[in-house]
C-alpha cells in the first residue's frame, strides 16, 4: 500500500506476545498510511484516523456509505445514550436510547441530507426513541451497524423501534 492510499484491511503480526503471537492477524479497519514522518522523530510509519470497519460499509445499489455518516449525525446529539443503525431497502431504521431531550425528526432530516449528498435517490431514515437497543440472541456485544440481510430484526415485546 503506497503512503496516502486508504487500504481495505491491515494485516498485524506480533510476535512479543509469548502467550498468544499474532501472525497475520487480519483487522477490517480501512487505514491511511500517512506519507510524512512522525514529528516525534519516530522512524515507524504514522497511520491517519482509523475509519472504521470495512464489513460495516451500507451498500445501497452502487453506492456504497460508511457508518461514520450516521456515526457524525448521532455524535450531534448529546442527549443519545445509545443506538443501533439497520440498513433497509432505501435508508435506515434507527433505534436511539435517549438520555435527554431529542429532535428525533431533526435527526432523520439530517441524515437524509447526507446521504442525499452521497446520491442516494429517496433515502428514507425512520428514528425511534427505545427505552432499549435490543441485541441478538447470545452473549454478543451490541453490534451499532446491522447490515441488510445479515441478521433477522430481533423479536420485539413492545412496538417496533
Amino acid at each position: 500500500m503506497a503512503p496516502g492510499e486508504r487500504s481495505a484491511q491491515v494485516h498485524l503480526t506480533n510476535l512479543y506476545n509469548r502467550t498468544l503471537p499474532l501472525i497475520r492477524y487480519e483487522l477490517t479497519d480501512e487505514v491511511t498510511v500517512l506519507p510524512e514522518p512522525c514529528r516525534c522523530g519516530s522512524a515507524y510509519r504514522c497511520v491517519a484516523d482509523v475509519e472504521g470497519r470495512l464489513d460495516d460499509v451500507f451498500c445501497y445499489g452502487g453506492r456504497r456509505v460508511h457508518p461514520h455518516v450516521f456515526r457524525a449525525a448521532l455524535a450531534r446529539h448529546p442527549g443519545i445514550a445509545e443506538y443501533q443503525v439497520r440498513q433497509t431497502e432505501r435508508g435506515a431504521r434507527i433505534a436511539v436510547r435517549c438520555g435527554g431531550w431529542v429532535d428525533l425528526d431533526g435527526l432523520s432530516r439530517e441524515i437524509v441530507q447526507a446521504l442525499a449528498r452521497l446520491g442516494l435517490p429517496d433515502p428514507q431514515i425512520e428514528v425511534q426513541a427505545v427505552a432499549q437497543v435490543r441485541r441478538g440472541p447470545g452473549p454478543a456485544k451490541l453490534k451499532r451497524f446491522v447490515l441488510l440481510g445479515s441478521e433477522p430484526e430481533p423479536a420485539l415485546a413492545e412496538p417496533p423501534w
